[in-house]
């Protein structure tokens, strides 16, 4: 988590070519995104841990499925999966955005 935070750019960058085709490139944060855990409520409800907690809280607020296809998840309109590449960009971004989220309230309280 502490690597998420201290970056802002993406896991995979993604860019289509000529054809249409999506082009990924690995980042220095896409080894961690490369094993994502395959995370269960189970799971979860027993791990004390807060990192694991945000890293729950994002894979559920987005909606992460496992897919024969690998991770994905639906676009913000909700009309069609992203890839695997994209849908850990967005995970990568919701759990910024829960740890800066976290970091208000601990200001604030």
């Amino acid at each position: 988590m502490e690597a998420v935070a201290r970056t802002s750019g993406p896991a995979y960058l993604v860019t289509l070519d000529a054809l249409g085709d999506e082009q990924v490139k690995s980042t220095t944060l896409s080894m961690l995104f490369d094993c994502v855990p395959q995370i269960n409520e189970e799971y979860a409800n027993r791990c004390d841990d807060e990192h694991q907690e945000v890293f729950w809280m994002a894979y559920q607020e987005i909606g992460l499925e496992d897919t024969p296809l690998g991770m994905v998840c639906m676009d913000s309109t909700e009309t069609s999966y992203l890839s695997t590449a994209q849908s850990m960009n967005a995970l990568l971004d919701r759990i910024r955005l829960l740890l800066s989220r976290q970091e208000e309230d601990e200001a604030t309280g």
